[in-house]
């Protein structure tokens, strides 16, 4: 029987990161049915998972049904809270902690495709689909799951040397676990029963949110339930682009907001909007605006004053 670990502290409230150079946060929260919740949000991502009981979750206006052996991610700045079902204690482990700590790790499990569902399209179109695909894991998963957060939080607590190192390869881990998990489920397409058009559009609210990650059209297409081919065109009869265009020009939109608002160097706005190659970005920004990101820069800033820069022919 697990008893759980007694060291992770039990609290009302997500708690705070530990720090801005450690931004993680590890806690247990016990819910009962006559406690009166407090929505809630936080500028970082939360893992949760319900160790026992059943409720609701309210997640950003819409109300949804968890219990025991559910997982999912809450994205940052969400209002959500909790509050447990009638005879029913709540128990809720939470994980919480800022991209950056696996910023490297994120970029290579964004390529594999149970990971990128669980981690970016379910948490994005919940509310589309109703929670329909969360993970719900079964009762064995239950267990090597309760220990993996167990092993986690005792690291966290206990704070022996290099517990930073530990904390970040299993947390690296629980994700890795969770994207087996995820890939045994046997789901629908995501967006079923939209019509085209509307998964076009919501497709495109997607990667304007994800645009510095590394999706493929390969992934974009699969959620959408078309081939490629058959996404492309869809796509382009809604956008006037195709999927790689429309996505370099949010980048490259972003990475002008950047230019003119940041003194950050070139490369560092490059890999900041998603390009992993800084002489890609410069072709690509100056294919798109007719002028490198460092005549920009200089254009944009003529005295301390700034103008639209000329559009490209």
């Amino acid at each position: 029987m697990i008893t759980g670990n007694k060291n992770i502290p039990k609290i009302g409230a997500c708690p705070v990161l530990e720090s801005d150079t450690f931004p993680f946060g590890i806690y247990l929260e016990t819910i009962v049915e006559t406690d009166h919740r407090v929505s809630h949000s936080h500028d970082y991502i939360n893992l949760i998972y319900i160790v026992n009981g059943a409720g609701e979750h309210v997640y950003n206006g819409s109300h949804f049904q968890v219990s025991k052996g559910d997982v999912f991610i809450i994205e940052p700045n969400k209002d959500h809270y909790y509050t447990a079902n009638a005879g029913h204690t709540l128990e809720v482990y939470g994980v919480q902690f800022q991209p950056e700590l696996l910023r490297n790790e994120l970029e290579v499990l964004i390529k594999v495709n149970p990971f990128f569902d669980f981690f970016y399209v379910e948490p994005f179109f919940r509310e589309t689909v109703d929670f329909s695909l969360k993970l719900t894991l079964n009762p064995a998963e239950q267990i090597e799951f309760r220990l993996l957060l167990d092993l986690l939080g005792d690291e966290f607590n206990q704070k022996r040397l290099g517990y930073r190192l530990m904390i970040q390869t299993k947390l690296l881990g629980l994700f890795v676990y969770l994207s087996r998990c995820y890939d045994k489920l046997d789901n629908a397409t995501l967006l079923s029963g939209l019509d085209d058009c509307t998964i076009i559009e919501r497709v495109c609210e997607f990667i304007q949110k994800y645009y510095a990650q590394a999706m493929t059209l390969q992934q974009i297409s699969r959620l959408c339930g078309m081939s490629q081919s058959t996404f492309t065109y869809h796509f382009k009869e809604v956008t006037g682009m195709s999927f790689l265009q429309f996505r370099n020009r949010v980048r490259c939109d972003a990475a002008k907001s950047l230019l003119t608002s940041s003194n950050l160097k070139i490369i560092a706005i490059a890999n900041e909007v998603g390009f992993e190659d800084v002489s890609n970005f410069n072709k690509t920004f100056k294919r798109m605006e007719g002028i490198s990101p460092r005549e920009y820069r200089k254009q944009m800033t003529v005295n301390g004053t700034l103008y639209e820069a000329p559009k490209p022919r």
